[in-house]
């Protein structure tokens, strides 16, 4: 019996690395299922899709997005420091979607003064406390443990849109957005399909024990987690603004 984190020697090196990495995304798909479907019963995703979003909570919540969409191409390319120049394939994989990912969140600021919730003035709301964990939780696990338990957020990350599809309709109805006023979403939605592809094949080249396979499926649980209880943090929040309004 072989211990944990060191490569299982029977049979091609190939072999064993295909196995070891579909049984990791099967793990990861259950993992990022269960996590939805929890969200799907609380306040903000039952809120969202039986009344629709009001222009506060929907700011409250682009913002947060903001904030750590901001971070996602330095904390990603920060991952390439615990790499080796040998990791050719995992360097360039790290290094193009660090590059891909700059400036996204100029889209979400974009969006947003295209319906007249912000101005022209530097955004000075702060991050929601949960925003602010997997902000430094993704920085964290970047500077010590590398890119490939990174990955574990990109998998999720890349490929969260059959997943939040109801909220974005539901955005789109109640403030009535056009494709100009959520060029966020729709250019994420385009180019996340060839991403989440990229991120599979970086998991079968990089993930070598099960150690790495189990470090991808904490990664994202935990940040899966972190973003959902941003969203939830963002509707209590916005509700709070509006009983202190009354």
């Amino acid at each position: 019996m072989n211990p944990v984190g060191a490569p299982v020697s029977s049979g091609s090196d190939d072999e064993q690395r295909h196995a070891l990495s579909e049984k990791l995304f099967h793990q990861l798909d259950e993992s990022v299922a269960t996590l939805w479907a929890d969200a799907k019963r609380r306040p903000f995703w039952r809120h969202v899709v039986s009344k629709g979003v009001d222009r506060d909570l929907y700011r409250l919540v682009m913002l947060q997005i903001f904030h750590y969409t901001r971070h996602n191409a330095i904390n990603q390319a920060v991952a390439a420091l615990r790499a080796t120049p040998d990791d050719r394939a995992l360097l360039r994989f790290v290094c193009t979607h660090a590059r891909e990912e700059l400036g996204h969140e100029r889209l979400i600021v974009h969006d947003l003064r295209s319906i007249g919730l912000i101005g022209r003035e530097p955004i000075e709301d702060v991050p929601l406390p949960a925003t602010d964990a997997l902000i430094n939780y993704l920085y964290g696990v970047a500077l010590r443990e590398g890119a490939v338990p990174r990955l574990g957020y990109s998998y999720w990350a890349e490929s969260i849109y059959e997943h939040i599809g109801p909220l974005l309709l539901a955005a789109r109805d109640s403030l009535g957005l056009a494709r100009d006023n959520m060029t966020f979403f729709s250019v994420h939605a385009e180019i996340d399909v060839r991403h989440a592809e990229e991120v599979k094949t970086a998991i079968r080249r990089g993930v070598m024990t099960p150690q790495q396979a189990a470090d991808v499926r904490r990664v994202a649980v935990t940040s899966l987690w972190l973003t959902i209880q941003l969203l939830e943090q963002a509707f209590h929040s916005a509700c709070a603004g509006q009983e202190g309004r009354q």
